[in-house]
């Protein structure tokens, strides 16, 4: 390649980036303001159930959401035809969600008639209808996003997730403020704002034919390379779950609901930025990196892309992290509501160094799913999610929230540590075909 295409393309590359990121800074803004609204309308202990049910809800975008959106990067990234990328995206997706609709629903009914004979709280009961809800409008937009992403679209992409942000934040401030200031009233704000998002940008962006055609059966191959790639993701998001949820329930059980509060608060102020940063490299890199799975130098390939993404998430997390260390009292200060400052500021210094590990294991992770080492990776996770299943409660008997962030941040250091040493065999000269899924 010529000095000036190479010139062209880091351009190109840095624009794409740049709109990427534009839309992730939107979202991280509004998701700092939004924890000192939260703070300000909700209580210690119906903040902190709210986090709790969050997690939940974090779970299943693990097991279904995530799962859906990696597969179809890997399907439709190779693709250079909308249509095609479209069919696949759908069908997929409604196969998906069919299964899924008919478990909540029967699960919702089995609660009702359990209602009847016992009293069921409130927020389960609504809960299999709100997952319903949460579930439908994630797969469908799911089914547009990603082989938008795939197409490296990034000013649409950005602009959608900026606005849903926004959308969100409003529709869930107004739940709390006007009609029930609760754990109840944040799920329903949440995915009322979700759902009104999604139907508008349907409208705005694909219009709702993009959807014709859904329920037609996906070729045997498709569904193949899904259930190949995707299922091997979802097995992993329990795990992945475990290392980035777990702490706030061991808090809920030794400090309380309203210790949960306050340290998921802290936490959220960290882990929001963090998120962004990970949204952002995945974006860029991820489609880069699966562009040339097929290629014969794929593994070179790899190997530089992931050197790239390793480099830029651990600079950026390491200056995030001394940035939280100076400042931490100061966002505390403006960031949350007064009941929840107390402690806050510890506590935010060991997350932005467990996040720092966080960002760079994800990097490693994507670049050994792209070999096809999903198995392996799986058997490296479990044993990490028994590490994390150990240290974090420990540490939050031993000392509450700081001893549940210190006993993260030492899950994520061993994390990083055994998958990046599984990515340097994955990507091994020696290993001079791709590895099928294991």
């Amino acid at each position: 390649m010529t000095p000036r295409g190479r010139t062209t393309n880091s351009a190109a590359g840095f624009k794409a980036l740049a709109f990427s990121a534009s839309g992730q800074i939107v979202v991280a803004a509004t998701a700092l303001a939004s924890v000192r609204i939260y703070t300000e309308l909700l209580d210690r202990a119906e903040f902190g159930l709210a986090m709790v049910a969050m997690g939940v809800v974090a779970l299943l975008d693990g097991l279904v959401v995530m799962a859906l959106n990696q597969t179809l990067l890997s399907l439709c990234a190779p693709l250079s035809d909308c249509a095609q990328q479209r069919e696949i995206a759908t069908r997929l997706g409604w196969l998906l969600f069919r299964p899924i609709a008919a478990a909540l629903v029967l699960l919702a009914l089995a609660l009702a008639a359990l209602d009847l004979f016992h009293p069921v709280q409130t927020l389960i009961l609504a809960a299999s209808w709100l997952a319903l809800a949460y579930l439908a409008e994630e797969i469908a937009k799911t089914t547009m996003l990603s082989p938008m992403m795939a197409r490296r679209e990034f000013s649409r992409f950005s602009f959608w997730t900026g606005a849903e942000a926004m959308i969100t934040l409003a529709f869930t401030a107004a739940t709390l403020t006007f009609l029930r200031a609760d754990a109840l009233g944040f799920l329903t704000g949440l995915v009322a704002g979700r759902l009104t998002t999604t139907l508008a940008f349907t409208a705005l962006m694909c219009g709702f034919g993009y959807f014709d055609g859904a329920t037609a059966k996906p070729a045997p191959r498709e569904v193949a390379q899904a259930l190949e790639y995707g299922l091997a993701v979802s097995a992993m998001a329990p795990l992945g779950w475990i290392g980035a949820y777990l702490d706030r329930y061991a808090v809920s059980l030794f400090a309380g609901l309203a210790g949960s509060g306050a340290y998921s608060a802290a936490g959220g102020l960290l882990s929001r930025p963090y998120s962004i940063t990970t949204a952002i490299l995945t974006n860029y890199f991820r489609p880069l990196l699966f562009h040339r799975r097929d290629a014969e130098d794929f593994l070179t390939h790899a190997r530089r892309r992931l050197a790239q993404w390793l480099a830029t998430a651990a600079a950026i997390g390491t200056a995030g992290a001394v940035a939280i260390a100076l400042l931490a009292k100061t966002i505390a200060l403006v960031a949350l509501a007064p009941a929840f400052r107390d402690g806050a500021a510890p506590i935010m210094t060991i997350l932005a160094l467990a996040q720092t590990f966080a960002i760079m294991t994800h990097a490693v992770d994507n670049a050994i799913l792209a070999t096809g080492a999903s198995a392996s990776l799986l058997k490296t996770q479990a044993g990490i999610g028994a590490v994390a299943l150990a240290l974090v409660p420990a540490g939050a008997f031993w000392g509450g929230g700081f001893g549940a962030a210190l006993g993260r941040a030492a899950v994520e250091a061993v994390k990083f540590a055994a998958a990046f040493a599984l990515s340097r065999r994955a990507l091994a000269p020696a290993a001079a075909v791709l590895a099928p899924a294991q």
